[in-house]
């Protein structure tokens, strides 16, 4: 089965933030965000992909999101073999992500890896301003952008991948989480050249990360810890 860019970019989100699961019950195909972060960014963008690549195709349905408030999800649940069984040809493995890699078809073309690469960047990944420690007052204004995942292999595939796109990422060193919980591996955009280059060739579809780039480049900094709603408000959008 080909994939295309919008069917690479869909893999992306889904590895960041969906899930399969499958028991002799059901079969489950669930893909959502945080409900104050993220409601927009699967409204405008991810909806549309997955009816346009998975669910019209199949079925002639839509995706319904919920919002679920006591979990803070924004999220949608489809229980369908049809659907499960789309997403598991692409290599898309149920339950755990411990052993998940980038679908092999999209690493053979590098417009395919730069889809993949925003999708599970926008999801799993995050872009935060540290403070410039050599000023005398040092503010908030050294862009970094992270991604951090529990599968070692795709990791590496991730850190490959950069590098062929001719980034110079830098691999962290895994760290493990609270009790019971798997390690995680981390990326590391960093240098200048590598951020701008990021933001105009890959570029995030996810306001929760594109409205932190853009109040950045209004003010030339960003205050750790703000929510989407403040930071619109310093973009004037609300």
């Amino acid at each position: 089965m080909k994939i295309d860019g919008d069917m690479a970019e869909l893999l992306g989100i889904h590895i960041g933030d969906g899930c399969i699961s499958v028991n002799k019950r059901y079969s489950m195909y669930y893909l959502g965000g945080d409900i104050n972060e993220e409601k927009e960014y699967h409204d405008v963008w991810v909806s549309k992909l997955l009816n346009k690549k998975v669910l019209f195709p199949l079925n002639k349905k839509q995706a319904h999101y919920k919002e679920y408030y006591s979990t803070g999800v924004y999220g949608v649940y489809i229980f369908d073999k049809e659907v499960v069984s789309f997403f598991k040809k692409f290599g898309i493995l149920s339950g755990s992500k411990k052993e998940q890699d980038i679908p092999k078809e999209i690493l053979r073309k590098k417009y395919l890896i730069k889809r993949f690469t925003r999708g599970l960047f926008d999801t799993d990944g995050s872009i935060y301003f540290d403070k410039n420690r050599s000023c005398k007052n040092p503010i908030n204004n050294v862009p970094l952008i992270k991604l951090g995942i529990t599968s070692k292999r795709l990791v590496k595939s991730v850190f490959n991948s950069l590098k062929l796109l001719g980034f110079n990422p830098r691999m962290k060193k895994p760290y493990k989480g609270k009790k019971d919980k798997n390690k995680v591996y981390s990326i590391l955009i960093y240098r200048k050249k590598d951020i701008t280059n990021y933001i105009k060739n890959i570029g995030f579809k996810n306001s929760k990360h594109t409205t932190k780039w853009l109040v950045f480049q209004k003010q030339g900094y960003l205050q750790p810890n703000t929510c989407l709603k403040e930071r619109l408000k310093i973009l004037g959008f609300r």
